[in-house]
């Protein structure tokens, strides 16, 4: 059983970690582009535009997915409770594996977004009406 406590709470961690990110990247982003911390992409860099409008946006996508995880991996989780180490190391390694394909999609998601937004000098485009 305690193998299945450290499990959930390791499953736990991504999601609780993605929400908080995505919250502090939409609501407090860094002031500043840096090499350091942040949405660090060649198109996200290019000017304090696209700096913020990337936070916003992967800080939202984050923090909509983080959570769409943790409803998922409580009720997932709790069916085995006092099952085998086996079957809840399968388990959570195999949703461990979706887990980080989560955390990528939202880089993917932002980067389309950006150039949907911006051109590749990072001007906003203009709105054909």
């Amino acid at each position: 059983m305690g193998f299945w406590f450290f499990m959930f709470a390791m499953l736990l961690l991504l999601p609780i970690l993605m929400i908080a990110f995505g919250v502090i990247f939409q609501k407090h982003p860094p002031k500043t582009i840096n090499s350091i911390y942040g949405y660090r992409t060649k198109m996200s860099q290019l000017n304090l535009e696209t700096w913020n409008y990337a936070h916003q946006y992967f800080g939202k996508q984050w923090k909509q997915l983080g959570r769409v995880l943790l409803f998922l991996t409580i009720p997932a989780m709790l069916p085995l409770y006092g099952q085998d180490a086996n079957v809840v190391g399968i388990f959570g390694a195999a949703f461990e594996t979706l887990q980080c394909v989560a955390l990528i999609l939202p880089i993917i998601w932002t980067e389309k977004e950006l150039h949907k937004q911006f051109d590749l000098d990072g001007h906003k485009k203009q709105k054909l009406e």
